[in-house]
């Protein structure tokens, strides 16, 4: 099995949520990621990332392009596609050392420190999910109290 994305644009009303989830559930599929977004026309687009073979990814996507608010239904190719994810972390009360450990790990990741204070830090951390999880790893329940994450989000390459 593979990672599957589908980009699902669909009118943004109520239960639209519901709808799309529904036959994922029936099938006993687990979404991975959903982010949702508003598209300049006030149409939602839908972002689902699942893991499945072929004929089921196929057979999901006719089912899904027959549910009622969906305009369309489009299978992104990863490869050909740039993916990112926010991450915001927030620290125990730490000692000079974690603390100076879990800075070096944010910076050298990319990621900011939005706030310190009393020895305790807030971090945002954003790029492709496989180095996120490396840092949150790296720095483990120790040091991390608390994670928000965004769910990876995707759009297609140019050309």
């Amino acid at each position: 099995m593979k990672t599957r994305i589908f980009s699902v644009l669909c009118e943004n009303v109520p239960g639209v949520m519901m709808r799309i989830s529904r036959p994922f559930t029936r099938r006993q599929i687990n979404l991975d990621s959903i982010t949702v977004g508003i598209e300049p026309t006030g149409l939602a687009r839908i972002i689902l990332m699942f893991k499945e073979d072929d004929r089921m990814a196929e057979f999901m996507r006719r089912v899904l392009v027959r549910v009622e608010p969906i305009v369309s239904v489009e299978v992104i190719e990863p490869e050909r596609s740039i993916v990112r994810e926010v991450t915001l972390l927030k620290t125990k009360k730490l000692n000079k050392k974690q603390l100076l450990k879990m800075v070096q790990q944010i910076e050298r990741a990319g990621g900011r420190v939005l706030e310190s204070k009393n020895n305790m830090v807030i971090a945002e951390l954003s790029g492709e999910h496989d180095e996120i999880e490396r840092v949150i790893n790296a720095l483990g329940p120790k040091i991390l109290k608390e994670v928000a994450r965004s769910g990876q989000v995707l759009i297609s390459r140019v050309g």
